[in-house]
């Protein structure tokens, strides 16, 4: 009897203190503890593993970065067998070329124009680790032969042709040796004739107006036409400043005293080739359809005190808002 009494006893006493640790929270282990039911804080190992806010994702749940898209291998570009833009004069609006084993005709017969490509160098152009491409095309027209030299820059879509030419040979003893390319800046010598010094000299022969030059390209939007996106523009970066392209030319013999702020492209973003602060003069230049822009025009320029390959005495074009 006695023995009976004590064992329940001993079993209420149990259910006694079992119901007062349900009311005190069902935890005996103190706050922050971290008992066998895993984190202190009450997340569980599942929510840990799956990343919930303030805990490291699983490796199961990241997903792998996508790689960067790299820019086609220009040399796989057949530029002999593609559609080239050719300028009449390297400042009309340009047409299209496709050119066929190198060579195109249109419009034969008598007033037939001829083109043809010619050499080409490859090399980083813009600086952004891809290879691209600086090539001639030669143009026999009814108004004259000309060659012009083309930069091809390597993007994903394929290979893109800037449609402004950035140098020009064929005419009377102008010669441009072939560019050389180092990373992001393409060099160039030309030899231009000179008015009254090279006048004795054949068209065969190069000029004596030696002109060296460094250029690259940029890309923006501010300075293009409207729903155009962003352009690519080149600009000269030595020995001065300067737009890249080919500058149209003085519409009078004379120039205007005094400078403005003048941009390495028309674009308020770009390198400033000129501020109104300098001693220099303008001279206006012949209107083209290429190197026209709205609210801007492009002007040729000369900096006093800047000595370049001509001592000086050669023009630079860049932009000037109108």
């Amino acid at each position: 009897m006695r023995t009976r009494t004590a064992t329940l006893s001993l079993v209420l006493g149990a259910m006694a203190l079992s119901a007062l640790t349900a009311c005190n929270g069902g935890a005996s282990d103190p706050p922050g503890s971290g008992g066998e039911s895993g984190a202190s804080d009450g997340t569980s190992i599942e929510a840990t593993a799956t990343g919930s806010a303030g805990t490291k994702p699983s490796t199961a749940s990241s997903k792998p970065s996508s790689p960067t898209p790299s820019a086609v291998d220009i040399r796989s570009i057949d530029l002999a067998n593609t559609t080239w833009l050719y300028s009449f004069r390297g400042l009309e609006l340009p047409s299209e070329v496709k050119l066929v084993n190198g060579e195109a005709t249109i419009n034969p017969g008598e007033f037939s124009s001829t083109y043809k490509l010619g050499e080409m160098v490859y090399g980083d152009v813009d600086g952004d680790g891809d290879d691209d491409a600086v090539a001639r095309i030669d143009g026999q027209t009814p108004e004259g032969s000309r060659g012009f030299w083309y930069i091809w820059i390597a993007e994903v879509s394929g290979a893109v042709q800037l449609k402004y030419p950035i140098a020009e040979t064929g005419r009377c003893a102008t010669l441009v040796e072939l560019p050389v390319i180092t990373e992001g800046a393409i060099n160039l010598t030309e030899y231009h004739r000179i008015p009254g010094l090279d006048d004795e000299i054949p068209c065969s022969d190069p000029g004596t107006g030696l002109k060296k030059r460094t250029i690259t390209v940029i890309s923006d939007n501010t300075g293009s036409e409207a729903d155009s996106g962003a352009e690519t523009w080149p600009v000269q970066t030595a020995p001065v400043v300067a737009w890249g392209g080919i500058c149209p030319g003085p519409k009078y013999p004379d120039s205007a005293p005094g400078l403005v702020d003048l941009w390495a492209s028309p674009s308020k973003t770009a390198q400033v080739a000129a501020t109104a602060g300098q001693e220099g003069v303008i001279f206006e230049q012949i209107d083209f359809p290429l190197v026209a822009r709205e609210g801007w025009n492009l002007v040729g320029f000369r900096v006093f005190g800047v000595e370049s390959d001509l001592g000086g005495k050669d023009m630079a074009c860049a932009w000037a808002v109108k």
